[in-house]
């Protein structure tokens, strides 16, 4: 079994490493974490950006491209496979549909973590001057992230008849989490017309909005910021009145995990029971 499943790792990953998705997001990614910080920094006169400057940016700028590349590789992971009539090839050999999904599912979110780590990873050690750690917490966000868009781009890639209806439902999803989802509108219409607590499963709806609050709520906002109505904002004391200061972080993270669950086990059900 295990040698099986490691031949179909190590194929996904290879041909995703190579993907021009991913080789773009690498560069682009680097380039986004090293200029957007030394752009603020020398811009308010300092020698390095903070560590506040970098996660900001990194949570604001980088992180709605992750989706962009997870779901359009992953979107064609089980129907390109169909519609090559490779996928019948595959089913014949003495491999489980099990072996086959796990290993198509760690090789590609191996090459796409790969991408995160080289490209965000590398950019923060050449620049900063402060400890790294809190900047890594960062990246293993992206990485759960990066778990859950694929997890819905598998989804998306059982449920779909062709590679290209695939890739439209994907970027369909790209651009309402990334778009129509925007809490800085949203938020606004939703704080004049209703209570601001319905803007917490607006944040649950969106995964991009879960990253971006719990890489606030861990990393940037002190025990003195947290009780400092201001510094909460609208969305803030929402979550406080629902949950408390002291749980909108297990809050945050349980419907994370739900985002990475859902999309993956109900994928895995779909593809070991629906026919090539």
């Amino acid at each position: 079994m295990a040698p099986r499943v490691l031949a179909i790792i190590t194929k996904e990953f290879k041909d995703s490493i190579r993907s021009r998705w991913l080789i773009s997001f690498t560069v682009i990614s680097f380039f986004l974490v090293i200029g957007l910080p030394f752009v603020v920094a020398y811009a308010l006169g300092m020698m390095a950006p903070g560590i506040e400057t970098l996660i900001s940016g990194t949570t604001q700028v980088v992180f709605p491209f992750l989706p962009l590349i997870a779901l359009p590789i992953g979107s064609a992971a089980i129907v390109g496979e169909r519609d090559r009539h490779t996928m019948e090839l595959l089913l014949a050999q003495p491999i489980s549909r099990v072996n086959i999904y796990v290993g198509k599912f760690t090789g590609i979110f191996l090459a796409v973590a790969t991408a995160i780590m080289v490209g965000m990873g590398v950019a923060a050690l050449i620049i900063m001057e402060v400890p790294t750690i809190q900047y890594f917490y960062v990246i293993g966000i992206a990485f759960i992230l990066t778990a859950a868009m694929l997890g819905l781009a598998f989804l998306i890639s059982v449920v779909s008849k062709d590679r290209n209806m695939a890739l439209g439902i994907a970027l369909f999803f790209w651009f309402l989490f990334a778009v129509l989802i925007d809490m800085g509108f949203l938020s606004m219409i939703v704080t004049m017309a209703f209570d601001p607590v319905y803007m917490i499963p607006i944040v649950v709806a969106n995964p991009l909005e879960l990253v971006r609050q719990i890489s606030t709520y861990a990393l940037i906002m002190t025990p003195k910021m947290m009780a400092n109505p201001i510094a909460l904002g609208q969305l803030g004391l929402a979550m406080v009145k629902v949950f408390g200061a002291s749980g909108i972080l297990p809050f945050l993270y349980t419907a994370m995990i739900a985002w990475v669950l859902v999309p993956l086990i109900g994928s895995f059900v779909l593809f070991i029971r629906r026919d090539v």
